[in-house]
């Protein structure tokens, strides 16, 4: 799974100023310092709630149409090998060191504090920390709020500028999208060569708009920034351009081979979870090539970006479940994978994100 699609950045330290974004009021800086950024609040707000229902009636909506055997599925899913899963979760789970380390990178390039004496806030567990519960707060908020909630972590915890933070923040998810879209059109030309099937299209459309839309806002913050903080009002001026310079830094030319090995690293080990997940399940006859697992995987992750469900509940166990079934897997063992790796990239961060925040000194 991935949470590829940020917040918009010029609305990014207002959302951390709203706490319950209540007829979309502004609430000053003084509340946040006082108040802080409660998790909990977003929980109970009632467009929390609807998104789960979007969610719930789109499972149900795609698994009815597919007329789901649900006693065979759990069969599938009783007979997976239990160390084939552990070593997907464990594969999963490496992803989140390599996305601290690239981070760090990313604040060190950007000018923003890394370190500070002896103070640990920004150590690499610190940043694993900060990564894995902005991904806890993804799995039960919608609109990827969690990488305002990780950019407010680090200025609460590190006393520095949230807009900065936020821009290398920013600056990851192009990289993010970047590299998942790239892998992800290289899989698809391996797996299926010149003819596409019918429905990949949209998931090609959407990720190429992405990739637009983000490659567009770094070009104008640095070909029309004049022309932006114009367009912009007065008391948003520090703020914009605080994250544009911490946006634009991160991207110095040495380093750029360190970001893409990176970058790269983590969505082959995101395609190699789904490897793993479908290995457990080779003994009830699913055997598919790595480039289509790759493409599978990748292709979910793509619509985790859709901020209409927390990390695209719904959308992506039906997407997972259509896109086997153009490598004819039967249907219900379709579902057995996706429930599956559900587990793995959704729920296992629900369960341990849920106990990282109740006994975390960062929160």
């Amino acid at each position: 799974m991935d949470q590829s699609h940020p917040i918009a950045p010029e609305h990014a330290d207002n959302l951390i100023n709203e706490p319950d974004q209540r007829n979309d009021e502004t609430i000053d800086q003084e509340h946040i310092e006082r108040e802080g950024f409660s998790l909990w609040e977003r929980l109970r707000n009632p467009r929390t709630l609807i998104s789960f229902g979007i969610a719930l009636a789109i499972v149900v909506f795609v698994f009815r149409g597919l007329n789901i055997n649900p006693e065979q599925t759990w069969e599938h899913i009783q007979n997976a090998n239990l160390w084939w899963l552990l070593v997907g979760f464990l594969v999963f789970y490496c992803t989140f060191p390599l996305r601290a380390i690239r981070w760090r990178i990313l604040l060190v390039n950007a000018h923003v504090p890394v370190y500070a004496g002896r103070k640990t806030w920004s150590s690499l567990p610190a940043l694993i920390e900060y990564i894995y519960l902005s991904w806890f707060a993804n799995c039960i908020v919608p609109a990827k709020l969690g990488d305002a909630y990780r950019g407010y972590l680090l200025k609460h915890n590190g006393q520095v500028s949230f807009s900065s933070t936020f821009g290398t923040i920013f600056a990851e998810r192009l990289l993010d999208m970047l590299g998942l879209f790239g892998i992800l059109v290289l899989s698809a030309a391996i797996t299926f060569g010149d003819h596409l099937p019918d429905g990949t299209q949209i998931v090609f459309g959407f990720g190429a708009l992405l990739v637009v839309m983000i490659i567009a806002g770094l070009t104008s913050m640095r070909l029309f920034s004049p022309l932006i903080h114009k367009m912009i009002p007065m008391r948003l001026h520090g703020m914009y351009e605080r994250f544009e310079q911490a946006a634009l830094r991160s991207f110095r030319p040495v380093i750029l081979p360190q970001l893409i090995f990176f970058t790269t690293l983590v969505w082959l080990l995101e395609g190699f979870r789904l490897f793993f997940v479908i290995k457990a399940l080779e003994a009830e006859g699913l055997s598919l090539p790595l480039s289509a697992i790759i493409f599978v995987a990748l292709a979910s992750s793509l619509l985790t970006a859709l901020p209409i469900t927390p990390a695209g509940l719904g959308v992506v166990e039906g997407t997972i479940t259509v896109v086997l079934a153009f490598f004819a897997v039967p249907t219900d063992l379709g579902v057995a994978v996706t429930l599956l790796d559900r587990l793995i990239n959704f729920w296992s961060i629900v369960v341990f994100g849920f106990v990282v925040y109740l006994f975390s000194k960062r929160r």
